[in-house]
């Protein structure tokens, strides 16, 4: 048994694997204005993710053909992730990408990075082009306890933890901050990384998966990785 094997790791998308939100991004380019609303009252706390998803898609405006030239012109993979990846593949430990994202966007991005895969789950929501509009539809976690979230990111962490697993998790924004309450380890950039400052999570920055692979096998790795590693 390697020493992760008993480890899990946890990935965001937007944000965290891309260098950007893409839904951010794509909503920028091809909703009408009106969809800042919902978006602000979501981080305000005055709507759940799931109201504003809804409301947001009521404003979108753009076509298909067009949508995935948009991709493939404005969207990067953050740099390190797939070495990160591969490694982690050999330790034998678990694996999950879990977004409050679209698959429209996320599965066409995975190939168009040629990202591997094999062994990873992946989770998130359904997104289609019907009829001229956006058509959503939700994977809601059946348990989900929190309103800034809807995959249920807290909740796939504290599963594992159940099946004995330590788990990793990198984030960056608002809906992965009950994830970061729960995890053993956490990664954390960008909004999330503030809400680590201002709650006193512990945690490390994520500038790079360059970084993130040092902390993980570094020798020696980060303190703050030991609890993946049963050495505390």
């Amino acid at each position: 048994m390697t020493p992760l094997s008993r480890a899990a790791f946890v990935f965001d998308f937007d944000g965290t694997i891309s260098e950007d939100d893409v839904f951010d991004a794509v909503f920028h380019r091809y909703a009408d204005p009106a969809w800042l609303s919902a978006h602000a009252g979501y981080h305000a706390g005055e709507i759940s993710l799931k109201e504003a998803y809804r409301e947001m898609a009521r404003h979108f405006r753009g076509g298909r053909r067009d949508f995935f030239a948009f991709l493939r012109e404005n969207t990067a993979l953050r740099n390190g992730f797939k070495p990160l990846l591969a490694r982690l593949k050999k330790t034998g430990a678990k694996i999950l990408i879990v977004s409050n994202g679209f698959d429209i966007y996320i599965d066409y991005l995975l190939r168009r990075w040629s990202v591997d895969r094999r062994g990873v789950q992946v989770r998130c929501h359904h997104a289609a082009f019907i009829g001229g509009k956006l058509r959503l539809r939700f994977r809601e976690h059946a348990r989900l306890r929190h309103r800034n979230c809807l995959i249920g990111k807290a909740e796939t962490v504290e599963e594992l933890q159940k099946r004995g697993y330590r788990v990793c998790f990198f984030g960056n924004g608002y809906s992965d901050t009950p994830a970061a309450r729960v995890a053993d380890a956490v990664f954390a950039r960008a909004k999330l990384a503030a809400y680590c400052r201002k709650t006193g999570i512990d945690y490390l920055p994520l500038k790079d998966f360059r970084t993130a692979e040092r902390s993980i096998f570094g020798s020696p790795p980060d303190r703050r990785i030991l609890p993946l590693l049963r050495l505390e």
